[in-house]
């Protein structure tokens, strides 16, 4: 089945036809990362779209989306001050993670989330298992890659099947907004994080203050996970809603990135941004052929934000960070 998806995925990507000499922005990612590059288009090949004797041709779609991108690139983004330094994301990332297990008991079932923080968060909890501090704990993985991890670090996992409750689960997001509403898919494994999540007696989000924004999808593209079989009439839907789909593309192999549940996944940028993100998200998920998108409204219960004032790094909970950065504003304006 898994080669089947791989030979359809193949032929989709096949059958874009690329016009002119200029450049398609595309994106490439792996887990928990993007990457931008530009590919040039070459001529030849069909066309994405047809529809019996009405041939579709991708053309204006691609125009429309590279229009609407550089839109949406320029459209400034209010959020907390950048993190320069990797090594000091590094340690925000490595605070909240600990943070997180603390909140971990004996006997709990725990959702494992996917991502670089939720990867961390693995790890932390490996060690107090190991150490004998926490017994009895099992993971519910939300990919392969936290599947892997947690049996690297010792923490015994189940599948989502075998159990009928999940007491808490940490996870990461790519954004996230003062009513706790949140943008996830970085890691293309978005449709089981929001079945995990959204089952667990509490879900915890974890971030560093970068990835706090006033306003979704003004800085993140929206990630969508579709089937490839109905790529071709989900693009058109997505360019419907107003948004700027892109096929996601892998870094380390030709194609599109195809998730743990192969499908294929479409990055969706809102120049606008997206202001209601819980109808967006119903809109999206009506699309017949979408399996799940990267909003996730009302399920977090609690948002961990790692700040930092020089080299002190703090924990605070969300709705603290957000008055903190209204209070500072105000005193800006003042001054």
């Amino acid at each position: 089945m898994a080669m089947a998806v791989l030979e359809q995925s193949a032929a989709i990507a096949g059958s874009l036809r690329w016009h002119g000499q200029s450049e398609l922005l595309m994106k490439s990612s792996r887990t928990g990362e993007h990457y931008g590059s530009r590919l040039p288009h070459h001529t030849g090949g069909v066309s994405l779209f047809r529809n019996g004797s009405k041939a579709q041709d991708l053309t204006g779609l691609l125009s429309l989306c590279r229009r609407s991108t550089v839109k949406a690139l320029a459209a400034p983004a209010q959020a907390a001050p950048a993190v320069s330094d990797p090594v000091l994301q590094e340690a925000l990332k490595r605070a909240v993670a600990k943070k997180a297990v603390e909140l971990v008991k004996p006997g709990m079932i725990v959702g494992l989330g996917t991502g670089s923080t939720s990867s961390m968060a693995i790890e932390e909890l490996g060690k107090l298992i190991s150490k004998g501090k926490l017994k009895d704990v099992i993971g519910v993985p939300t990919s392969y890659q936290s599947r892997v991890l947690a049996r690297q670090f010792g923490v015994k996992t189940v599948d989502l099947n075998d159990v009928n409750h999940i007491d808490l689960a940490f996870d990461g997001a790519d954004e996230v907004e003062a009513s706790m509403n949140l943008i996830k898919g970085g890691g293309a494994a978005h449709t089981m994080e929001k079945v995990v999540d959204n089952m667990s007696g509490k879900c915890v989000i974890l971030v560093d203050q970068t990835k706090v924004v006033s306003e979704l999808g003004l800085s993140f593209p929206l990630p969508v996970e579709v089937l490839p079989y109905a790529i071709s009439p989900v693009l058109r839907s997505l360019v419907a809603l107003g948004g700027v789909p892109e096929i996601r593309s892998a870094l380390r192999k030709d194609g599109p990135v195809i998730t743990d549940l192969g499908n294929m996944v479409v990055d969706v940028r809102f120049p606008e941004g997206i202001k209601d993100p819980a109808a967006l998200e119903c809109s999206i998920n009506m699309i017949p052929g979408v399996v799940e998108n990267g909003l996730f409204i009302g399920i977090a219960d609690s948002v961990l934000v790692a700040t930092h004032d020089g080299e002190e790094i703090t924990i605070v909970e969300l709705a603290e960070f957000v008055k903190s950065l209204s209070t500072a504003s105000q005193e800006s304006a003042k001054t």
